[in-house]
């Protein structure tokens, strides 16, 4: 038994262009074992496919730079390339621990726009919304401040699917057991 913490990082915009499709650039996950150790990491950019360039807004606020994208492989390659990182297989859908929903909306989108199943998906858990409800928050919080209110610092760059992925492993196996209900 593992569990397989996610962080995605995605296309994105100033406020002054609107109603833009996301699309992933980067995913990143932690793999946990039973016990609450890191056993191993994956890590891997996605080249965008609607939108190819990346905004100087995106690129300032994730570090990703414009080469680094247009060298990586498409959603379709990298997806195969991470369930078999998961070690999933058929028998055993994986169970995918994030921050937040917007995740899933884009994991689903690309599957949708690449035409690929999700039935590898089994378990789909929103940590942000298990913290907020666990801590008796009166509101969703940030990944920061969420590591602000455990003692944790945050290790590494701020919106890079890998560091994003590691931090959120350290609030997940603090609370093992209540993630898991």
């Amino acid at each position: 038994m593992h569990y397989i913490i996610l962080d995605l990082e995605a296309t994105c915009w100033n406020d002054t262009i609107q109603n833009r499709e996301q699309e992933i650039i980067e995913i990143a996950a932690c793999r946990i074992n039973a016990y609450g150790k890191i056993e191993n990491t994956f890590t891997s950019l996605i080249k965008p496919q609607k939108y190819p360039l990346l905004s100087s807004y995106c690129k300032q606020l994730t570090g990703i730079e414009q080469i680094e994208v247009d060298r990586a492989k498409k959603f379709d390659w990298v997806l195969n390339e991470f369930l078999n990182w998961c070690e999933y297989d058929e028998i055993n859908p994986l169970s995918i621990f994030t921050w937040g929903k917007t995740d899933l909306q884009l994991l689903t989108q690309s599957c949708d726009i690449y035409q690929l199943e999700m039935d590898w998906l089994g378990q789909y858990v929103d940590m942000k919304s298990i913290y907020a409800r666990m801590k008796g928050l009166p509101k969703l919080v940030g990944l920061d401040k969420a590591l602000m209110l455990e003692n944790f610092e945050f290790e590494g760059n701020r919106h890079r699917a890998l560091p994003d992925a590691v931090n959120l492993a350290k609030i997940f196996v603090k609370y093992l057991e209540e993630f898991n209900e």
